[in-house]
């Protein structure tokens, strides 16, 4: 079943009201950050969210499409920072509302189901949150090619990647915590590679890597 059917299923609930898809979303949460997604079961989705089983059979075909619509619905609510007056500074924004997140209770959980996903293969589901999150930075990636700070070809997934990428790896590989130091150095060195020279001048590095 393709991303996009999934979605229409959970959009579409059967004339079930938005109180019971927040209910439920609320459940499948609370369900991965207590004991992953083998916790999630349409029993205990059932039971927290207050309502039959059949109504969830009636949405989805398994427990995954149920936690898939549940993380793209809470991605897609998500609420990115405020431009600032640069990409640099738009950039740090994000990066530490990513950061925040992944120190959250919700941030294991959503790395646990990524991996299972992974392992199921359904990287097309993977895609789908990635997608989401793209798109809610459209407005950054657009502010700074309208200022001259990027070119309007610009790698933006690459980017992205570079940026997020060492955030993920600190804080679930190395096990090391990330502070305003670490967020800025990521800033500083994704702006020497992708923004105009103009704009890279203006983010200097912190003491320490200058």
């Amino acid at each position: 079943m393709s991303t996009s059917s999934k979605t229409d299923v959970a959009r579409r609930p059967g004339g079930r009201t938005a109180d019971v898809t927040e209910r439920v979303n609320r459940a499948i949460v609370d369900l991965l950050i207590k004991g992953g997604p083998e916790a999630c079961t349409f029993s205990a989705v059932a039971e927290i969210a207050g309502i039959e089983r059949s109504t969830l059979y009636r949405r989805f075909p398994d427990r995954w499409e149920a936690i898939i619509e549940t993380l793209l619905e809470r991605a897609r609510m998500d609420v990115m920072p405020d431009l600032g007056a640069s990409f640099a500074e738009d950039l740090t924004s994000v990066l530490g509302k990513l950061v925040e997140t992944l120190k959250s209770p919700y941030g294991p959980a959503l790395l646990k189901v990524a991996a299972e996903l992974r392992l199921r293969a359904d990287s097309e589901d993977t895609r789908a949150y990635f997608d989401v999150r793209m798109a809610q930075l459209e407005p950054m990636f657009e502010a700074a090619i309208t200022r001259g700070e990027l070119p309007a070809d610009v790698d933006r997934e690459g980017l992205f990647t570079a940026a997020a990428g060492p955030i993920y790896f600190r804080l679930f590989i190395a096990g090391r915590q990330v502070d305003e130091d670490f967020i800025h150095s990521i800033v500083s060195k994704v702006c020497w590679f992708y923004c105009s020279p103009s704009a890279a001048a203006k983010v200097s590095l912190p003491a320490r890597m200058a």
